[in-house]
């Protein structure tokens, strides 16, 4: 799904961030080559988030910000 969505857009990998709140959307993120950020207020604990690939996981929509900042392409 997230290959599908990158090639619409016209998007590589490396220009995308997957956003998500279970180690599912990390696993997929993964899979396609894109960073993934976890959302803390979702499905899974923060630490499944990591363990499945998450690069960070924010805890608020502030630092949600903050961590797209940082996983900049």
């Amino acid at each position: 799904m997230l290959e599908a969505a990158l090639f619409e857009a016209g998007a590589l990998p490396a220009q995308a961030v997957m956003i998500g709140d279970t180690s599912f959307d990390m696993l997929m993120a993964r899979s396609a080559g894109v960073r993934g950020v976890g959302v803390s207020w979702g499905y899974h604990a923060p630490h499944e988030l990591l363990t499945s690939g998450a690069v960070t996981v924010a805890d608020s929509v502030a630092a949600l910000a903050a961590a797209l900042d940082g996983v900049g392409a």
